[in-house]
């Protein structure tokens, strides 16, 4: 019976340590009007990554304006 709790519990750890934050992330480049005059194709960010995608600061050239939108 303690053999099942500690399986158990190390089944649930390690369903927990396997989860990951996943999105899918852009480059979105808008006018200065914001208007969407072209996006990149969507690709899967996770943990990490996806941390960095989202606190990558936006890149203004012009009145045009790049940055990352993930969903």
């Amino acid at each position: 019976m303690q053999r099942l709790i500690i399986l158990a519990i190390f089944t649930l750890f390690l369903f927990s340590a396997c989860q990951k934050d996943c999105k899918d992330c852009k480059s979105v480049t808008t006018d200065a009007n914001g208007n969407v005059i072209q996006e990149g194709q969507a690709k899967e960010y996770c943990d990490t990554d996806l941390e960095s995608k989202e606190n990558e600061p936006p890149v203004t050239i012009g009145d045009q304006t790049t940055k990352w939108v993930c969903e």
